[in-house]
């Protein structure tokens, strides 16, 4: 211990007598100097908390004072912040910017209870820190705040990355939760490859929910297992929800084994998202397994759609009065029970533009055109897509007083599509009455094929790429790769689906989704 305390007081008083250096505080629990709230208040701009490995039940005040950096010293396995269940574990309103550093740590048991309370794990008000290889999980509330994991309120743009978002729940505030992250008030975060996972969302955004304006930049996380509430009147967004006027971009990342009454992989009301180059895959719904989309405007474009379920509509997307634009995605075995409709896209009082996609292999229609309940008709474009394989029609329109145009399609045969009267001689997908299918493509549009690209970061950079099927690796390193059960695959002629990658022993927490 005698030690510990001189190393403390030497480092200190070697930085902090010099006019050009930062000074070092080192945290221990067995050195006079073991509480981080207190080298925090002591720090001037642009020093370092150091804090050795141990747990420190903390409450964390953020101060006034730009440029801390606080680190874990041997990582997050070993250096815990812990709440105490008794409030959240840091607090950051002080309108520091991205020189602020928390890194390496644990920050566990954030517990909120009072009302409107937000941020059990760090609440982030016009703030804009880098919070980066920390695990921040088991942080509650309890009450009508939400973010349980991470708050981003007023402006605040903090950089979250690189770190483990898991076991995290929210509690009910006008009709939002945030499990994982919530981003609210025009904040705009960059979230990027985080494994976000196993939180819980009592009302909306089991993964992460953004709304008022919000415009967070999602990029390359791994957000899988994370689930709402069950409540029938709305809740939605398993993975992902985005509501309220916001406007994030979701882009390269992998979705799955999400669920939520409405999109169990990606829900959105009253928003502008652009999602583009995800694996949405594996995701459960009661309407829009993989994708559910209400009185918004959205690009969707070059995503994989792929084995996502609906207990009742909509199995890979589901429209409900609003026109996305959906273009250059896979959209492919998809399930619906076998008695409903929809498998791949259910259009609900909807008219999207959809083009450039494969729509293939989906149980239940591949599109399927309603008016809904309140009598707005669907009435989509649909041109220039792969639609083949589908169990029951291609394109069903069941609205009498709505021609669909669906031309220059491929049917999965030269043939064309089959309608009894219209084309009895087609072999490719059944086309309804109603849908405009003439002409037809005689050849597969086809989607452009692109390499699956992974930086995997374990001890050292691992460039990881999958491209046709097959696994290459950039240097010299040992590795595996498992199918979703466990079982080990050769990385060589890999067929479609979900796999995860073991290097150098360790097994690499990234999902690949293989084409």
């Amino acid at each position: 211990m005698k030690n510990i305390n001189v190393l403390a007081v030497a480092i200190a008083f070697l930085f902090s007598t010099s006019t050009t250096h930062a000074t070092i505080w080192y945290v221990h629990p067995d050195s006079t100097c073991n509480c981080i709230q207190d080298c925090l208040d002591s720090c001037t701009t642009g020093d370092t908390v150091l804090v050795g490995p141990g747990v420190y039940n903390e409450n964390i005040v953020w101060p006034n004072t730009q440029g801390i950096n606080l680190t874990g010293e041997l990582g997050p396995d070993t250096t815990i912040i812990d709440g105490d269940s008794i409030g959240r574990v840091i607090g950051i309103s002080t309108g520091v910017g991205p020189a602020t550093v928390i890194s390496g740590f644990t920050i566990r048991n954030g517990y909120l209870t009072d009302t409107n309370e937000c941020g059990a794990g760090i609440y982030c008000e016009s703030s804009s820190p880098t919070i980066t290889n920390n695990t921040i999980t088991g942080n509650r509330i309890n009450g009508d705040g939400y973010g349980g994991g991470i708050v981003c309120l007023g402006n605040a743009s903090p950089t979250i990355t690189g770190n483990i978002i898991s076991d995290n729940s929210g509690g009910v505030h006008d009709g939002v939760s945030g499990g994982g992250l919530a981003c609210a008030d025009s904040s705009a975060p960059i979230i990027a490859d985080n494994i976000i996972t196993g939180n819980y969302a009592t009302v909306s955004g089991g993964g992460i929910y953004c709304r008022d304006s919000s415009m967070p930049t999602v990029t390359n996380n791994v957000i899988v297992d994370n689930s709402t509430g069950a409540c029938m009147c709305g809740w939605i967004g398993g993975g992902i929800a985005c509501g309220y006027g916001s406007a994030p971009s979701i882009a390269g990342n992998t979705i799955t084994g999400n669920y939520s009454n409405h999109g169990g992989g990606i829900g959105y009301d009253n928003s502008e998202p652009i999602i583009t180059g995800n694996y949405i895959t594996g995701n459960t719904g009661y309407c829009g397994g993989g994708i559910y989309c209400h009185q918004s405007s959205a690009t969707i474009s070059n995503n994989t759609i792929s084995n996502d379920t609906a207990v009742w509509r909509g199995g890979g997307i589901y429209c409900y009065e609003c026109s996305p634009t959906i273009t250059g995605n896979i959209v492919s075995g998809n399930v619906i029970p076998l008695t409903e409709v929809g498998g791949g896209i259910m259009c609900d009082g909807s008219s999207p533009i959809i083009t450039g996609c494969v729509i293939s292999g989906n149980n239940g229609e591949g599109i399927y055109c309603q008016p809904d309940f309140w009598g707005f008709i669907s009435n989509p474009v649909i041109c220039r897509n792969d639609i083949y394989n589908n169990v029951g029609f291609g394109v069903c329109n069941v609205d009498t007083t709505i021609i669909v145009s669906a031309d220059s399609n491929w049917w999965g045969d030269a043939t064309g599509p089959y309608h009894p009267i219209s084309n009895p001689g087609g072999l490719g997908d059944t086309v309804s009455d109603y849908v405009d299918f003439d002409p037809w493509l005689t050849s597969p549009v086809g989607v452009e094929e692109q390499p699956i690209a992974i930086s995997v970061k374990k001890d050292n950079s691992l460039a990881v790429t999958i491209f046709r099927g097959s696994l290459q690796l950039s240097e010299d390193k040992k590795c595996r790769v498992f199918d979703i059960t466990g079982r080990v695959v050769e990385p060589t002629n890999i067929a479609p689906g979900i796999y995860f990658l073991e290097v150098d022993n360790k097994i690499v927490q990234k999902v690949v989704k293989v084409r």
